[in-house]
């Protein structure tokens, strides 16, 4: 029963955060008013329900934040409409997508290397996406764009499973 419990969890985890994803990169500040309360509401659902603990999200969301703010500055992409380094919407991205570390994306806090393949491959594509939808800029030619993200992100997802991974070893082992 428990384990049924985890993979529903992990299911519905999955699709609330795709559906977040298509709300914010294809809305982006046009359905903020949407897209915002939703995730605030989400975020607020799991850690009242325990399913998940504030720095779990916070520091995640923190370090991604910072990362993509970098980015920003050395000129690798950039957003318009943005008042500030990143736009609120992917601030918001950032906090949706550090619920899935936790939750249906757990399973790559065992596999730290296939984590790291993972972020190098999988990672550089949404940012792709996100460009062909017209959500960021790369102000970089695109296979150095693609291969800074990969580099990036090869790191950086087994950087989020390690700066959680007090947590993650109290919910895999209860």
């Amino acid at each position: 029963m428990k384990l049924y419990s985890a993979i529903n969890q992990n299911s519905v985890n999955l699709i609330v955060f795709n559906l977040m994803w298509i709300g914010l990169v294809l809305g982006r500040e046009s359905f903020l008013f949407i897209t915002v309360p939703v995730v605030i509401g989400y975020v607020t659902f799991l850690i009242t329900s325990g399913r998940i603990k504030a720095y779990q999200l916070l520091v995640p969301a923190g370090i991604g934040i910072s990362v993509d703010s970098l980015l920003t500055i050395f000129g690798i992409f950039s957003f318009a409409n943005s008042n500030f380094l990143i736009p609120l919407w992917l601030i918001m991205l950032w906090l949706a997508f550090s619920t899935t570390l936790t939750h249906s994306l757990s399973f790559l806090s065992k596999h730290w290397f296939i984590a790291a393949i993972a972020g190098g491959v999988a990672f550089p594509f949404n940012y792709a996406v996100g460009e062909r939808l017209g959500a960021v800029t790369f102000d970089a030619p695109f296979i150095l764009t693609m291969l800074v993200i990969g580099i990036v992100w090869l790191f950086l997802l087994p950087v989020l499973y390690f700066v959680i991974r007090d947590s993650l070893k109290n919910e895999i082992t209860t």
